[in-house]
């Protein structure tokens, strides 16, 4: 019984150490599992003053483990102490590549509309107005999960924070199976009385659409 209580404990607290290090570690988009837990129970993942508080309960429950793990393995220690931290650094590490690995490969048989991800969460946008004329420069992040060649479409849309701009949009065209960054500028009109306004926002409302598959 106490040798069943013994290798238990070692091996819940193991799985949580690993579970923990899941939690916590960037996918091959950037995001955390967390993430997704938090936006699918309807919570932000990120507070307004820009702290990722997702992957707190994830921490906390790393280190929770990790002492778990001390006392648990306390007769093996160092050896098997060592070899779980070696080993969570080790799954953090690969989970991305591993991840994005998947992704391309399951993604690539995705219909057209859906083979291309707009990166919204590591994208960013400056925009200036100064009396009619309006610009945006942008640096956005785009996945193209595809065998051919794409044109895509992109629009800005500052509607929720500045009402009456309007932004031509620009065509670009990613190869297959890549992760694309396009650093840009778009020029756009202001239908309202002469104003000035500027401003920076991380996540910015983007229309991305896939146009057609260039030959």
């Amino acid at each position: 019984m106490c040798a069943v209580t013994i290798l238990s404990h070692k091996t819940i607290s193991s799985a949580l150490l690993l579970l923990s290090v899941m939690s916590i570690a960037p996918l091959y988009n950037g995001c955390t599992m967390s993430d997704y837990i938090f936006e699918s129970l309807g919570f932000s993942s990120w507070s307004e003053d820009g702290a990722h508080i997702s992957v707190i309960p994830g921490v906390v429950l790393y280190f929770a483990a990790l002492i778990w793990c001390a006392a648990s393995f306390r007769r093996a220690l160092p050896a098997e102490g060592l070899f779980l931290i070696f080993l969570s650094m080790g799954v953090s590490s690969s989970i991305s590549p591993v991840t994005e690995y998947a992704a391309f490969s399951l993604k690539q048989f995705a219909p057209e509309r859906k083979a291309v991800e707009y990166l919204k969460h590591l994208s960013e946008c400056s925009h200036l107005i100064e009396r009619k004329k309006a610009s945006m420069s942008c640096t956005i992040y785009i996945n193209y999960y595809g065998k051919g060649e794409q044109t895509i479409s992109v629009t800005p849309d500052l509607s929720e924070n500045v009402k009456g701009v309007t932004f031509k949009s620009k065509t670009f065209t990613v190869k297959p199976r890549s992760k694309t960054i396009i650093k840009t500028r778009f020029t756009g009109f202001y239908k309202g009385k002469a104003a000035s306004d500027s401003g920076w926002s991380s996540e910015p409302d983007l229309k991305v659409a896939s146009l057609h598959t260039a030959e």
